[in-house]
């Protein structure tokens, strides 16, 4: 397809970002586009065969058109007053630049574009891409969880409420409860991203969570009719104290304690410099962390007020 330069637009006082938003008008203006698309003051004449992965536009575009349509260079012109540019631009880019598309970096503001548009002009392909993307970031399996998931942990909250994504909230809620909002993370600024009501799930579920250590570090963890971990007085106090300074969290850094990621390592790899005296003993406390693995992974949705 052939490209030619938009028209001209009004001049700017700022000489750099008026033509910055030329070069990005003019990516997607098309001498033999048949429709224009105008966003926040920008238009782009594009092709409707493009917009037809979208079901929403497609049944639009099939119906019937008025007379004294609104047009723009001899096109009709769709005016979309509630989108934002940036969120355009990475869909024009998936729509008609794939490859460049899916070898770019992929940031938290392209996938929340992505997902926004996709989900509002329902177009499968394009949602699909998105939330496997936030699968990435928040996995169902919270185990599975890395330190991708703590920035924009709130505005993943948000998004998540916005397009419908309720899958990744624990994961989401999970890594902003483990963010030290003193140290000047990320973190700090999530109360001015979360709604009133996520606010207080999160505090809720930060306070569960206090409690969840607590209980491990005290054992007062054990549950009547819950699997035996029974171990002798001495290896107890061992244990304990050895649990008290590997779940001790760094004063200097920008986390707090990450339980259910460090409980995960014990279960899988070990727990470095704990020495039982007893054999048994030991099995039966590698067994009591597995417990506690399961156990946290289970009520963290809960703690967030998420499930019942």
């Amino acid at each position: 397809m052939r490209i030619s330069p938009p028209p001209a637009k009004r001049q700017r006082t700022g000489h750099r970002r008026a033509s910055e938003s030329l070069v990005e008008q003019s990516q997607f203006w098309f001498a033999d586009g048949d429709i224009v698309i105008g966003v926040e003051g920008q238009s782009w004449k594009i092709h409707r065969s493009k917009l037809m992965c979208s079901v929403i536009f497609a049944d639009m575009l099939e119906l019937p058109q008025p007379v004294d349509i609104e047009r723009m260079y001899g096109c009709p012109l769709v005016s979309l007053s509630q989108d934002s540019v940036n969120d355009w631009l990475v869909v024009l880019t998936w729509m008609y630049q794939r490859e460049k598309f899916n070898n770019q970096t992929v940031v938290f503001d392209i996938i929340a574009g992505a997902l926004r548009l996709s989900n509002k002009y329902d177009i499968a392909d394009l949602r699909q891409w998105s939330i496997r993307q936030l699968f990435l970031r928040w996995p169902q399996d919270l185990t599975k969880m890395t330190y991708a998931a703590f920035p924009h942990a709130a505005e993943a909250i948000c998004l998540a409420r916005e397009c419908n994504v309720p899958e990744i909230l624990p994961a989401s809620f999970y890594a902003l409860s483990i963010l030290r909002w003193s140290h000047l993370a990320e973190g700090g600024q999530s109360h001015l991203q979360l709604s009133p009501s996520d606010l207080r799930c999160f505090i809720v579920g930060r306070e569960h969570l206090q409690d969840h250590l607590h209980a491990i570090l005290t054992g007062e963890d054990e549950r009547p009719g819950g699997h035996t971990t029974f171990i002798c007085a001495s290896c107890e106090n061992t244990s304990r104290t050895w649990l008290s300074s590997s779940l001790k969290p760094d004063a200097s850094s920008p986390y707090g304690v990450w339980l259910l990621r460090n409980l995960q390592h014990f279960a899988v790899n070990g727990c470095p410099g704990l020495s039982l005296h007893h054999a048994r003993c030991d099995v039966t406390f590698r067994l009591r962390i597995s417990g506690f693995v399961q156990d946290l992974h289970e009520v963290i949705p809960r703690y967030f007020m998420l499930r019942a």
